[in-house]
């Protein structure tokens, strides 16, 4: 491992602390810095589609690829300004509630917050900055839109995309540990963008990426409307991710928080030197 990189252990205990610190951050701080990622995540969306749906001619993984290196431009620099995105808050509270630090209101007003702060993010971003600014308005940018909520969203079941929502979560919040993990800015910004792009490229519907992109749909004439935007889009998908990043979590606090505690790190480095010793090789 680098001298710049955490251990995964040490990684995991700031994420302990920083998960503490949200918790009991104030409410209307947590809405401020979540409605300023959601308007950040919404601008490299609309960079993603600008590239992708104006390019209709590209083969459809070369279009997939485009989108995921585009897409997670958004995350890196969220996490270098110090915004939100709701995704980290299962990873962070799962941790937290593991280690039973905090009361229910806490956990639930904050997740609130920060939901409601990506919402208004990306609906603002979506209404006044590619509706209005006709950004998007001209073929082939809005056929292209209207395609990708129909492929998405409108026509997959809704358990399809909650499914598919999960890995969404597990792999956002990977690399949002990635980004704490690592110190410099090169690093921690290819250890944010790898994992987001290989959600984006398969697929796999982020939260804050489609409270934008199916209110633009919905704004260009997609008929999945309003009452399914919530129904189709954000209900399931704010569960997947939900699901996917606790995942996160509770494997963090698992592996590193228990396994340190126990002793069980301990005991596996105490049987390899020992395996060592025996085979007469031991390394300083």
């Amino acid at each position: 491992m680098s001298t710049g990189a955490l251990s995964p252990p040490t990684a995991t205990h700031e994420t302990h602390l920083t998960a503490l610190s949200h918790l009991h951050e104030h409410p209307l701080t947590t809405l401020t810095k979540s409605l300023l990622g959601g308007l950040l995540l919404s601008a490299g969306g609309l960079l993603s589609l600008t590239l992708t749906t104006g390019s209709p001619d590209l083969q459809p993984g070369i279009s997939r690829l485009l989108q995921g290196l585009t897409f997670p431009i958004g995350l890196v620099i969220i996490y270098f300004v110090g915004a939100e995105l709701y995704t980290g808050y299962p990873m962070w509270f799962c941790i937290v509630a593991l280690e039973r630090r905090g009361r229910l209101w806490l956990y639930v007003s904050r997740m609130a917050c920060s939901w409601i702060g990506n919402l208004i993010g990306a609906l603002v971003f979506g209404y006044y900055f590619t509706d209005l600014t006709g950004s998007l308005s001209e073929i082939p940018f809005r056929d292209g839109v209207l395609e990708m909520v129909k492929t998405d969203i409108v026509e997959p079941r809704f358990e399809v995309i909650l499914l598919r929502a999960i890995p969404c979560g597990f792999l956002v919040t990977m690399a949002m540990f990635l980004g704490s993990q690592n110190k410099d800015g090169i690093s921690k910004a290819m250890g944010l963008h790898l994992p987001f792009f290989l959600s984006v490229s398969a697929r796999f519907p982020h939260l804050v990426e489609y409270m934008y992109v199916s209110a633009v749909g919905i704004l260009l004439g997609s008929e999945l409307g309003w009452a399914r935007y919530v129904w189709k889009c954000v209900l399931p998908i704010t569960l997947g991710n939900t699901v996917g990043g606790a995942f996160t979590g509770g494997y963090l606090w698992f592996v590193f928080v228990v396994g340190e505690r126990r002793g069980w790190t301990a005991e596996a480095k105490a049987a390899v030197m020992e395996e060592e010793e025996e085979n007469g090789r031991v390394t300083l």
